[in-house]
């Protein structure tokens, strides 16, 4: 596969890798060659070798059975302090595909953006953005998705589509379809579309103004609090008991099971 047919941009340059360390990685090697990649370039790869997640944390996948890539953007539109909407559309796009792949499942956004389904990871998206003069100049996400992969090691919190839907899947026609999902999500991040952006990410948000339990990295105590919300700048916002909030990063959180 060259190119894309059923996108606008995504895909239409598709380069396919039999092994690589990292899509995220070669992308980023090629946008400091002259001339650049094109806009909406894919790295595909059937075999990542090191492939990175949230939290400097691998990405572990059986060759040949899921989806790994990553897209390059250019979203000179988008301010460095809103690039959270960025992350938020991708999530949502990524989002919609797995539904649709499997609509009878509970799939959802872990914050700040795996996706799950019911309380188990089937994708995680990384995002890594380069700034010039207050706004993004260039974006490579990566996407990985589980899809025909039935043993992950005893992880207890990993799926993939296969597992959970107790099917096998085609890989190539869930690539197309992915790209389309981020494509469209990509092209509504629009300034006048980000109420609307935000509140579906918080409809479709993993236990949104639920009580639960969370600890602090370098503390063993366990606290209660609810998911209240998401600040443009992609902290996630606790509210305790007594109604006082507090607002985390990533690395500031431990969600306890």
């Amino acid at each position: 596969m060259n190119s894309l047919n059923n996108t606008v941009f995504v895909g239409k340059v598709f380069t396919v890798l039999n092994e690589t360390a990292s899509t995220n990685a070669y992308a980023l090697a090629l946008l400091n060659q002259a001339p650049p990649p094109a806009a909406g370039t894919v790295i595909y790869t059937d075999t990542q070798t090191a492939g990175r997640g949230q939290r400097g944390t691998k990405w572990r996948a059986e060759a040949g059975k899921n989806i790994a890539l990553s897209i390059i953007l250019y979203p000179r539109h988008i301010r460095a302090d809103g690039q959270f909407g960025l992350s938020m559309a991708v999530a949502l796009g990524v989002c919609k595909f797995v539904q649709e792949a499997a609509p009878q499942l509970p799939v959802c956004i872990k914050w700040p953006n795996d996706i799950y389904i019911g309380n188990q990871k089937v994708a995680g998206i990384l995002i890594e953005n380069t700034v010039q003069g207050g706004l993004l100049a260039s974006s490579v996400v990566g996407i990985g998705v589980n899809v025909n992969q039935t043993d992950f090691g005893g992880l207890p919190n990993a799926t993939s589509l296969c597992l959970a839907a107790g099917q096998q899947f085609e890989l190539i026609g869930l690539v197309q379809k992915l790209c389309s999902f981020v494509e469209t999500a990509y092209l509504a991040l629009q300034p006048d579309k980000m109420t609307a952006i935000k509140r579906q990410y918080l409809q479709n948000l993993y236990q949104f103004g639920q009580m639960r339990r969370f600890k602090r990295p370098d503390d063993l105590a366990v606290f209660e609090a609810r998911i209240t919300d998401v600040l443009n700048n992609g902290l996630l916002q606790l509210t305790y008991p007594d109604a006082v909030t507090e607002n985390f990063d990533l690395k500031q959180l431990v969600w306890v099971d």
